[in-house]
């Protein structure tokens, strides 16, 4: 069982729990961390952290992203790739528009979203996801475009 931490700010939390019940994730494997709760889970090892919004820069949260195995980031926001700088002990997946992104949405167009994952991904116990496309469908609000993408590519990953 994977422990998960999503990363946000204190306003996109309901949000994101509505994400977690629509993909129908195991929300009980999941901790929403903010800059104002990361205090309180210092004893906790992630398996995967997930950062889709901008973050700021925290000693504290510095140390929950360099402390998990894999780091799911949207590198549309140059300030969360700090986050990762000086850190080696995971293994980060970055997602977003940028051409350089492991994961990168390569059309948004209409009601659907194609997602490209431009590198082979090493998972845990010798299992890997290879370069593919992957649609979505596009029913949801466009400011909410990270949380879905983040969400979809979370749920790949937890299959594995």
């Amino acid at each position: 069982m994977s422990v998960v931490g999503i990363i946000t700010t204190q306003n996109n939390i309901i949000e994101i729990e509505e994400k977690i019940q629509s993909y129908k994730i195991n929300e009980k494997n999941i901790i929403i961390i903010t800059k104002e709760n990361v205090s309180n889970i210092k004893n906790v090892k992630f398996d995967m952290i997930i950062i889709f919004d901008q973050i700021e820069e925290d000693e504290e949260i510095k140390k929950v992203v360099r402390e998990s195995k894999y780091v799911l980031l949207n590198s549309d926001y140059k300030e969360n790739l700090k986050l990762i700088d000086e850190h080696t002990n995971s293994y980060v997946i970055t997602f977003g528009y940028n051409s350089r992104a492991s994961i990168t949405i390569i059309s948004n167009e209409n009601d659907e979203i194609i997602l490209e994952i431009q590198r082979e991904i090493d998972l845990a116990k010798n299992k890997k996801i290879e370069c593919q496309e992957i649609k979505m469908n596009n029913n949801f609000a466009k400011k909410y475009i990270y949380e879905e993408i983040a969400m979809k590519i979370l749920t790949i990953l937890l299959k594995i």
